[in-house]
């Protein structure tokens, strides 16, 4: 029987130490958040004083004669060199026009243009080469920009290609799409170009130079008139604007239009647009080296011009701020690029010369609110090596090509028409001294380079300052981040092929220099920890030691051996003589204090900010003065490894760890921010535990020969007596050793908290959060590592392992196995103690000796209330288990439901529940899931009790496996009868809660469970409420189902009118699963129950009835409209068609809708009848057309039959039609009718009493269909004389007496008498007419005497 518990956390470890580690490591947090912005470190305060740098030798430090052992410290290595493919080298053999060379380096690929042609390899391999012929024109610009979303599906990138007559957007795609649905490494897949262009646009006579795109899919183009476009484009067409289609964005200003032609420049052509993605700010530099300044908005969607600033004023303000250089080197911008927001937040944009000067620009005031552009002045000029008074070093010249990203500087610079020297700048050796100091080195490089540029690589894990304190920060520097770092990779492409190098992080500097000298006791090393400082040298041999970047175990032990040769020692130190306030010319190193007196290059001056040392008692003395007491100065070792630590742990240290997910509108769970990159913490942590476990033994016993290597230097030996050095070096040791084994068990701490982290991930992070309190999930959202290791977390502590625990639901083995796995990875932070779940438990596990009803139950009844005094925090699943397990069922209900009311004793759930669940609601929504899991167990109990009172193979009768007496039924297994008995005592019992959202929650259960006949036999104020709302609220199939129970409760309670009602809202709901035949049942029953409702005393059920009438009139005109249609498809099939069937089949619909978009559209004239019928629209142009169409249409429809066949269906559907129609003129107009199919019988020589008998058998009153006969002939329409019947009518009336005459007595004797009458006179007049046609036509006589046989039987029977 398995066992909930609550958790009691116990914590063995030292908390006083952990927290004294914390506080060291703080400083060293400090130290690393020491750096400056970019604008700082060029001493930019204002942009209204520009100033520069470049001429003083401390810009560009060439080491001294003492530091010569780095003469040729790494900075870039050359990766590899491809050569061409063979391919293309034979394609330049084909050119005519114009050739181009590029490089995509999102996508690894080099670019190639011939003329109209455009090849694409991977320059990693040469390989994959892909290429696009179809294109007549010169290309002149290729760029690849990525689609807007949604717009190119399954298209990840488009090549954008411009001709002088066109410009194609072409698709670009990486192989097929992988399993996860996620394109494919472009860097590992075959590319294909797709054959035809997605878009392409008539360029209109705008040549376009260069392209650029946005990550968000905007497509800008600069030209040769000098302009920028925008391409815009779209999936479709629509009324307002084509699918592909450009926009002038310069001549759209305002300013263009009000500057009068005269003024205006001259074109310069865009040859380079630079996109800031970070800030939103476009920038376009010409030909000339003009820049101009847009402002995409804050959204990045705007595309608003700012300003202008065009090579001469360029030229002229940075001869201002550097009078003393020849101007020339301020000329022809080759380069411009945009400064980040992680380098710098005052300084924008940095332009570079041929001269290999770089030009640093602001957009805005330094001290403006707001973030956008609104300005471009130059505010620094920054000169390349080689300017200074003293040097001797080249300079740049004749750069033509440059690239700058992050602080480094890459710029080519012609030697010869087959070779380009390298240039590279960068101040990673000097991350935070507060002036920009760089290094720089050249390389030679064959052939000319056509392009230059950088591989985008991934962020670095929270490379931004983690406080989240409104700050803003840059990015810090690469020697804090390193050990997270790529390496960044910059790709150059000439025609002897594509050369790429990599930019050496420090941490690869160390290893470069210890393979090449073979170990770690040379000179070289050496200068590396005096360049950098011991502790940050020896935090960057930690990362070789613990982060798996060597290649192989011996430059692991170099490091190592580096590590503890160079590292220093701790030392104490008598009569420390600093100032009191270090300033700029003095650094504290890792074993003195030393003092420069000047500002020439030391490395003191350009390494690590240090933290202090010296012990946190330690007072600094006057200059001049002694101090009494002397001071700890711990080991470059001992820094090194905090310094290591805070590093790795600076992403978690005072970052949330938790942030919130909306996984629907009304669903918000926790979820971990740190989840993915959990290993690799645990990794680097337990690497450094591991290397000091092994080490600090060693490193604590260094040094204890007595020998201080500070002493001797600091002060005479005469002062200080052997025993009392050798006294102050033991102490300094063993304040070492004991700082370093705090770090141990912060470490250690470390390690635990973030195993326990991973283990709440592996079992769904959000799901153990759900079972945390209000207060507990308001901790954990703002919780950070640091607050972590503090104490007063126990209760997070052990919340999350009752969520992990409770999550299993099998027996013993399988919650011993993460017990187990718990107490493995986080031994003091977890522990079981719950005596009072124990003895719960014990209780019940005993009651398999207890044979008596009374005992048990007394047993039953105490470890309920034992369960009951622990709640909320009981996990209810396995107390439910034990529960039912002892068929204590009513037990289930009482603890679940006690449970709920502990976790919400404010009912703030209900609340919830009856507000409509509001998103912004946190603490309702918590409650509310905190009552819904109670209730779900009893629920579940219900439904096992329920499958098992219906399952009749429980009991059911089988053949014995062996002979003997029959096998005893065992007590763990229900029989059908108990089962119903315990369900129904279950079922009585929970309706008898005054619990109102239990009772919501059981009736939501009865629904889905198809118990709707028991549902409605509950007598409790609850459920009309809950039936009501759960008809607006849910999926659309749940409501249906209220809506269906509650239409039925309705009735059942003889509520007719609501019944009615809720029958009409079904009737109208949108459903494909409810089809037009199932609506009009609703809409019948709906009538029938509006017909019941009794003492209708207002006007409000006559207008139901009648409203439910006149929709079921409409919707038997749907039905009409729906199964013309589906004939109409039995001949037709068409997809619009389809679509409209589909449609009145799955929804009501009125008058307007069905003449306008069915009948009117299908040209079905039946139709159209019915609905102006029913609508009692009167147009009788429109009706008499619609009865022609009929007519006409049957008599197509029976075109090939024969003529008697032809008869009858037309007799047929005009009999249809003239009973439906028939007692009202206005639809029926029986004269037209009448002499349509006369005309049309007079011409086919059909029998001359078809159409009188088609309108007797559609129930037209004899005397009615005589008068309209009489009309007809009349009228005398000359169209009967056409037809050769000028008598037919005669002929028609004739007979149609005559067939009356043959049967009288079909009338009664008052119309018979009329009739009779009518027609008596009626024929009186056709003779006297006929009087003068009887002597020259042989037809009317032929008619006058059948009028006077007819007229001769009339008067007979009228006598």
């Amino acid at each position: 029987m398995a066992a909930s518990m609550s958790k009691t956390l116990v914590i063995s470890k030292p908390q006083g130490l952990i927290d004294q580690a914390s506080a060291e490591l703080d400083k060293f947090f400090i130290a690393d958040n020491s750096y400056d912005d970019l604008s700082k470190r060029l001493r930019v305060y204002s942009e209204a004083s520009p100033n520069d740098s470049g001429l003083v030798d401390r810009d560009y430090p060439v080491f001294s004669d003492e530091k010569q052992s780095l003469p040729h410290l790494p900075e870039l290595s050359l990766m590899k060199q491809v050569p061409l493919p063979n391919e293309l080298v034979e394609q330049f053999s084909h050119m005519q026009c114009n050739c181009m060379m590029g490089v995509f380096p999102e996508i690894q690929r080099a670019w190639l243009t011939i003329d109209g042609n455009i090849f694409v390899w991977n320059y990693e391999t040469g390989g994959d080469l892909a290429y696009y012929d179809s294109l007549k024109e010169t290309i002149i610009a290729c760029g690849l920009v990525k689609p807007k979303p949604g717009v190119c599906s399954g298209i990840p990138y488009l090549l954008v290609v411009t001709t002088p007559i066109d410009v194609y957007l072409l698709g670009v795609t990486f192989g097929d799409v992988n399993s996860t649905g996620q394109m494919n490494n472009p860097a590992t897949s075959d590319m294909n170009l797709l054959p035809s262009p997605l878009y392409s646009l008539p360029s209109d006579n705008c040549h376009f130079l260069t392209i650029q795109g946005t990550s968000g899919g905007r497509l800008f183009l600069g030209a040769r008139d000098g302009c920028l476009y925008e391409i815009l484009y779209q999936a479709q067409d629509n009324w307002f604007s084509k699918k592909c289609r450009k926009v002038n964005l310069t001549s759209s200003s305002l300013l263009s239009f009000l500057t009068p032609s005269f003024l205006k420049r001259e074109e310069e052509p865009i040859i380079q647009i630079e996109i800031a993605e970070d800030r939103n700010v476009l920038y376009t530099r010409s030909e000339q080296g003009s820049i101009q300044v847009y402002d995409l908005g804050e959204d990045g969607q705007a595309s608003t011009f700012v300003t202008e600033l065009s090579h001469t004023s360029i030229t002229k303000s940075a001869s201002q701020i550097i009078k003393t250089v020849d101007k020339s080197n301020f000329q022809n911008i080759v380069h411009i690029s945009a400064v980040g927001k992680g380098e710098s937040v005052c300084l924008h944009l940095v332009a570079v010369t041929a001269s290999g000067v770089r030009m640093y620009f602001s957009m805005r005031p330094f001290n403006a609110v707001t973030s956008r552009p609104s300005m471009l002045k130059l505010v620094h000029v920054r000169l390349p090596p080689g300017f200074s008074g003293s040097t001797t070093s080249q300079r740049p010249s004749k750069v033509h090509m440059a690239h700058y990203n992050r602080g480094t500087l890459l710029m080519a610079s012609s030697q010869a028409e087959d070779m380009d020297l390298l240039w590279a700048t960068g101040s990673d050796c000097f991350p935070f001294h507060s002036e920009l100091m760089e290094t720089h080195v050249s390389i030679p490089i064959g052939g000319h380079m056509w392009a230059m540029t950088e591989e985008p690589s991934e962020n670095v894990v929270w490379k931004r300052d983690p406080k989240d304190d409104g700050r803003v920060r840059c990015d810090p520097p690469l020697v804090v981040t390193q050990h997270m770092e790529q390496l960044r990779k910059f790709v150059l492409l000439s025609a002897q092929g594509t050369y790429m190098l990599t930019k050496l992080r420090p941490v690869d500097q160390l290893r470069s220099i210890l393979i090449q000298n073979q170990g770690y006791d040379n000179i070289e090393v050496e200068s590396f920890f005096k360049l950098h400082k011991a502790d940050q040298a020896c935090a960057t041999c930690l990362i070789l030691i613990c982060s798996g970047l060597a290649v192989d175990n011996q430059v692991v032990d170099w490091a190592a051996g580096a590590f503890f040769m160079h590292g220093g020692d701790p030392t104490y130190d008598f009569g420390v003589r600093p100032p009191a306030t270090l300033g700029a010319n003095y650094s504290v190193t890792g074993a003195d204090v030393t003092m420069n007196p000047g500002l020439s290059f030391h490395p003191a001056q350009v390494s690590t900010p240090h933290v202090s040392k010296l012990n946190a008692d330690m007072t600094i003395a006057p200059a001049g003065g002694v101090t009494t007491g002397g001071q700890v100065i711990l080991s470059g070792k001992h820094d090194g490894i905090y310094l290591y630590l805070a590093r790795i742990l600076r992403p978690l240290w005072d970052s949330k760890l938790v942030g919130e997910h909306r996984v629907s509108s009304s669903k918000v769970v926790m979820k971990s921010r740190i989840d993915d990159e959990l290993k690799w913490f645990m990794e680097q942590l337990s690497t450094l535990l591991s290397f000091l476990q092994s080490s600090t033994q060693y490193m604590a016993s260094l040094s204890n020969d007595g020998y201080l290597p500070n002493a001797g230097r600091l002060m005479t030996s005469n002062h200080i007596d052997e025993a009392t050095k050798k006294k102050c070096l033991g102490e300094a040791v063993a304040k070492e050793k004991q700082s370093l084994q705090q770090l141990m068990l912060l470490v250690n701490s470390c390690l635990e908290i973030l195993g326990l982290w991973n283990i709440v991930c592996d079992h769904q992070f959000e799901v153990v959060c759900a079972a945390l309190t209000e207060a507990q999930v308001a901790q954990l959202k703002s919780c950070t590592l640091r607050s972590l290791l503090s104490s007063g977390n126990e209760q997070i502590f052990s919340a999350m392992i009752n969520g992990i625990i409770q999550q299993y639901l099998g027996d013993n083995a399988c919650t011993d196995v993460i017990s187990n796995k718990l107490r493995e990875t986080c031994p003091s932070l977890y522990s079981l103690d719950d005596a009072k779940c124990s003895k719960a438990n014990e209780l019940l596990l005993s009651l398999g000796g207890i044979a008596t009803a009374p005992e048990r139950s007394a047993l039953l009844f105490d470890a309920l209330n034992l369960y009951k005094e622990v709640s909320p925090h009981l996990n209810l699943q396995e107390v439910c288990e034990s529960l039912s397990n002892a068929r204590y069922y009513d037990g289930v209900l009482d603890i679940c439901l006690t449970t709920a009311n502990k976790r919400d004793p404010q009912n703030i759930a209900l609340h919830y529940y009856k507000h409509g669940e509001p998103s912004d609601d946190q603490t309702g929504y918590n409650m509310y899931t905190a009552r819904l899991d109670c209730y779900n167990y009893v629920l579940d109990t219900l439904k096992f009790l329920l499958s098992t009172s219906y399952n009749t193979n429980v009991m059911s009768p089988s053949v014995p496996s062996k002979p003997g007496p029959p096998n005893k039924q065992t007590n763990s297994v229900l029989t059908i009868s108990e089962a119903e008995h315990y369900t129904e005592s279950l079922y009585n019992l929970a309706i008898k809660s005054n619990d109102e959202l239990f009772h919501v929650r059981l009736y939501e259960w009865m629904v889905n469970n198809e118990l709707t006949d028991k549902l409605l036999q509950v007598s409790s104020p609850y459920l009309e409420d809950y039936l009501r709302r759960s008809a607006t609220s849910g999926t659309p199939d749940f409501q249906f189902q209220s809506l269906e129970v509650l239409w039925r409760y309705y009735e059942k309670n003889k509520n007719y009118s609501s019944a009615a009602g809720i029958l009409n809202i079904l009737a109208d709901k949108p459903s494909v699963s409810l089809d037009l035949l199932q609506r009009i049942e609703y809409l019948c029953r709906a009538v029938m129950n509006a017909k019941s409702a009794s003492f209708r005393v207002d006007k409000m059920d006559g207008d139901l009835l009648h409203e439910l009438e006149e929709k079921l009139d409409v919707a038997k005109v749907q039905v009409l409209v729906l199964e013309s249609l589906r004939r109409l498809q039995q001949n037709y099939r068409s997809q619009q068609i389809d679509t409209a069937i589909s449609k009145l089949n799955s929804k009501l619909m009125d008058v307007t809708t069905l003449y306008g978009e069915y009948a009117e559209e299908f040209d079905l004239a039946e139709c159209r009848l019915s609905i102006l019928h029913c609508a009692g629209h009167y147009d009788s142009v429109l009706i008499e057309s619609l009865w022609t169409a009929i007519i006409d249409k049957e008599f197509e429809l029976t075109e090939a039959q024969s003529r008697d066949n032809k008869m009858i269906v037309v007799q047929n559907k005009v009999i249809c039609l003239g009973k439906k129609f028939g007692t009202n003129d206005k639809f029926f107009p029986l004269s037209y009718i009448i002499k349509d199919m006369e005309l049309r019988s007079l011409e086919s020589g059909y029998d001359v009493n078809w159409v009188a008998n088609t309108m007797k058998l559609s129930q037209i009153p004899l005397l009615q269909l005589l008068q309209s006969y009489d009309n007809l002939y009349k009228a005398k329409d000359p169209c009967w004389r056409n037809h050769g019947g000028q008598f037919h009518l005669l002929m028609v009336i004739a007979s149609l007496l005559d067939s009356f005459l043959s049967q009288p007595h079909s009338l009664s004797a008052y119309e018979r008498s009329r009739f009779i009458a009518t027609a008596d006179g009626l024929v009186s007049g056709y003779l006297v007419e006929l009087q003068s046609s009887t002597i020259a036509n042989p037809q009317a006589q032929s008619t006058a005497k059948k009028l006077r046989e007819v007229q001769s039987r009339l008067q007979r029977a009228y006598s």
